[in-house]
Formats: structure tokens, C-alpha cells, sequence
């Protein structure tokens, strides 16, 4: 979050609220909110005073469906999704974040905070360290008594520039040491690569990969008729800037196994304001 001065002030605001939005891919606020949702750069003189150290940001998604780690989670349908950030310029950040969605324990609201730090290690490479909070309050199912509420770490790295000026790359791993209802030990890891064809506009495509310790603990905290430990999960599509507004089209699947309607694929719509 920070050319002469001005512009690499400018430079390192928008690389940190990059940070910040692409770490929510892939945590239940992760996909809603998409990783190229860069605004225009922002011209900031040097900070004078201790308050001019924050800045906030925040996002809004509407959404054809709530789709995290290839599946819905929100019974195929719009879903709304939104989010406020403070961010401190040594890299330091707090993200609020909900969803409306329908949930583990049959609540209709996902509500998460996510603490974090991004380091930048130069113009084009940075790792990204988060903890993220994820609630699902209002809802009063469970299986075994115990909360659909945890706790998840990551890490990500990004780096800009690789083969043309403005193409995209992150690889990430999150852990979960209590999953949902207890499940146990979580991991997932995914990675993403956009590439510009025109002004504004990138195609892309990520995958992921999901996994729990053994087939009851995955039935329990991710696909309760599976007969397996793990699954992969992939998204391709095109996404468009136009005046601060982000839309995306795209195709999100996976090979999961189930006679559940929240695991099929399906297309995906989203328009996202960050302002």
C-alpha cells in the first residue's frame, strides 16, 4: 500500500488491497471476491499524520450463485456478497467480510474477519500471511453437537508480470486445524493465472485442490456422501474492468462425486464494485 513518491504510494495501495481480495478466493469469502479486482492507481502523497497511515477499501459482489472451492453455497442461487478493509501502510490489514448463503448449519448468513500482512518483496513478487475467522451465525443444525464455525490459515504468493505486463499469477495454502463441525485437519491449495487479451479484459483460470485426514472426517466438513478424502475443483472464464465495476463469466466444476445438487457444475456470473 504505497513514482517519484506519489506513484509508488499509489502503486503499493493497490497491490495491497490485490493482496487482500485475492486471499479471500479461496477461503468460503474467496471466490466471491476475485483476485484481479485491482482499481485505477491511486495517487497518495506520503502519509503526515499517524491517521493517514489506514486506509479503507471495500467491495460489493452480486452473484448468479456463492460458488467456493468448485461447489455452491448458496443452493445455486444470487448470492450478495460484501466487504470492508483497513489497511495500514507497513503492509498490516483487517477484513470484514459476509455473504448471504445457505449455510452448513442451515443458517443464511456467512460472516468472517480475516487479519493478515502482506510483504512486498519487490515491484512484481509478494507473499501474503492471514488468518481468517469464518461464522455462520443464525444457524442451529449440527450433526454431532459441535459448532459449523472454524478458524483458517494461509499463506499466498503473487507475482505480476510473468510473461506480459499485466498477467497474474498466486499459489496458495490454507489449513485448518478444526473444520467444520469438528472435522479435524483441512488443507486446501489452489493457484490462479490471468493473462490480458485486451485493454481491461484478462481470461483465466484456477484450480484447487481439497483435503481432510479420512473419508468420515471429509463426509463430516465437505461432501457428506463421498467416498473419497479429497477432491480437485477448477474455474476458467474471462473477466472485464470497465470504471471501477468488475463482471465475470466463467465455468466452475469439480470432480466430486455426489448426488447433491450443490456439487454439480455450473456457470457462474458476478458483478463486483470496489470502492
Amino acid at each position: 500500500m504505497k513514482c517519484d513518491e506519489v506513484k509508488q504510494q499509489g502503486r503499493k495501495e493497490n497491490s495491497m488491497k490485490h493482496s487482500v481480495l485475492a486471499a479471500m478466493l479461496a477461503l468460503g469469502s474467496v471466490q466471491a471476491v476475485q483476485a484481479e479486482t485491482v482499481q485505477a492507481e491511486t495517487e497518495t502523497s506520503k502519509p503526515e499524520t499517524f491517521m493517514d497511515q489506514f486506509s479503507v477499501h471495500g467491495t460489493l459482489t452480486l452473484s448468479s450463485d456463492y460458488r467456493s472451492r468448485g461447489f455452491s453455497k448458496s443452493d445455486q442461487k444470487l448470492s450478495v456478497q460484501g466487504g470492508l478493509i483497513l489497511a495500514h501502510q507497513s503492509g498490516a490489514y483487517l477484513m470484514l467480510w459476509g455473504a448471504s448463503a445457505t449455510t452448513p448449519n442451515e443458517g443464511s448468513i456467512e460472516a468472517d474477519a480475516i487479519l493478515g500482512y502482506t510483504w512486498r518483496i519487490d515491484d512484481k513478487n509478494s507473499l501474503d500471511f492471514f488468518y481468517a475467522d469464518v461464522n455462520y451465525p443464525g444457524g442451529n443444525f449440527s450433526p454431532n453437537g459441535k459448532s459449523a464455525d472454524f478458524g483458517e490459515y494461509g499463506v499466498m504468493y503473487k507475482r505480476v508480470g510473468t510473461f506480459a505486463a499485466k498477467d497474474n499469477f498466486n499459489a496458495a495454502v490454507y489449513y485448518s486445524p478444526n473444520y467444520l463441525f469438528g472435522s479435524g485437519n483441512e488443507y486446501y491449495f489452489s493457484s490462479e493465472y490471468s493473462f490480458p487479451v485486451v485493454e481491461n479484459v484478462q481470461l483465466f483460470g484456477s484450480a484447487g485442490y481439497t483435503k481432510q485426514d479420512s473419508v468420515a472426517e471429509f463426509q463430516l466438513g465437505s461432501v457428506p456422501d463421498s467416498k473419497k478424502d479429497s477432491y480437485f475443483d477448477y474455474k476458467v472464464g474471462v473477466r472485464g474492468d470497465y470504471k471501477g465495476v468488475t463482471t465475470e463469466l466463467a465455468w466452475v466444476g469439480n470432480n466430486i462425486k455426489s448426488q447433491m445438487d450443490m456439487f454439480d457444475d455450473r456457470l457462474y456470473v458476478s458483478v463486483t464494485k470496489n470502492f
